[in-house]
């Protein structure tokens, strides 16, 4: 084992509209972990990136927490030093969490020496989540689906064709995820469900077809985001732009932030959204992202029993 391990982890866009708690992108922001080892027991953390006033540099830190915790369940505790370089705005909807997980496990894996295949980290890390779509992708990357089975998550991916640019409007504050997901119906009816499975049966099967043509109405969602529009100001708008290069528009995650696929025209689908929201009052940045089709399993290798294998 060498003294010293980086990881690399994708942010992640989950529920894409329809595809609520099932399905997640993979995009090209990032969180880089760097872990050595130590044989005192002793943990020290250093942070430098976006939103350092969100982030604790002590034992409470969710990538310390992760583990810690991993490494004593598995019997093998032992001190580290962790460095954290990261790109992903916190508490925005784009997947920081599950990217500070997935990154926590892979770590583990190196630090305990033990291989972890595809299921066993999504499956565990999605436990620590509460929910397995961001996970999934950050660690498959790409587009990814993802079923809870049994304890356990099975995912599949595919990779997102270079003719869909993805724009990514991030307002200037954070909404928390519970805070977004206490203001959801317990039940829904079944015409929601079938408007909501009919979309993400048809987002799924142009993702894994690779033509991706896609259309703003297999997006339109009846699970969650108009509950959660009392919460961002400016969303029905958002959600109900038209634009002839606009192929999609959600909420990402669950928000504040905006996800919007295109094509040639994305810096002007950004600048409609970001106008948008500060009618609003809502300040906001527009980013113009491609998607990452590696995920963590592909930034770090060897990271688990299939690709130590060679499977």
């Amino acid at each position: 084992m060498s003294e010293r391990i980086s990881v690399r982890v994708p942010a992640t866009s989950a529920n894409l509209g329809c595809a609520f708690d099932c399905a997640a992108l993979a995009l090209g922001l990032y969180l880089d972990l760097h872990v050595t080892s130590r044989s005192d027991g002793t943990v020290s953390v250093g942070y430098q990136g976006v939103d350092p006033e969100r982030i604790t540099v002590d034992k409470n830190n969710l990538v310390v927490r992760t583990i810690s915790s991993t490494l004593e369940s598995w019997g093998r505790k032992r001190g580290f030093d962790l460095e954290i370089d990261n790109q992903i705005p916190v508490g925005v909807g784009l997947g920081s969490s599950a990217a500070a997980i997935v990154g926590a496990l892979a770590a583990c894996h190196w630090l305990a020496d033990r291989p972890l295949s595809d299921e066993e980290l999504v499956s565990l890390a999605g436990r620590l989540e509460g929910h397995p779509d961001n996970v999934a992708a950050a660690w498959h990357g790409g587009f990814t689906v993802t079923v809870q089975h049994e304890g356990g998550t099975l995912a599949c991916s595919c990779p997102v064709p270079d003719s869909v640019r993805l724009v990514l409007v991030i307002p200037d504050y954070a909404l928390p995820t519970e805070k977004a997901r206490q203001v959801l119906p317990a039940q829904y009816s079944r015409g929601d469900a079938i408007h909501n499975l009919q979309r993400a049966v048809m987002l799924a099967a142009q993702f894994f077809s690779g033509r991706a043509r896609f259309h703003p109405a297999f997006f339109a969602d009846c699970w969650h985001q108009p509950y959660r529009a009392n919460l961002i100001p400016g969303l029905s708008e958002v959600l109900s732009l038209s634009h002839p290069d606009l192929r999609g528009i959600c909420l990402s995650g669950a928000g504040p932030s905006i996800l919007a696929l295109t094509g040639y025209d994305a810096p002007a689908v950004g600048e409609v959204i970001r106008q948008t929201l500060a009618g609003h009052g809502v300040n906001a940045q527009a980013r113009i992202l491609a998607a990452d089709n590696e995920g963590a399993k592909g930034w770090c290798p060897p990271c688990s029993a299939e690709t130590a294998s060679g499977v």
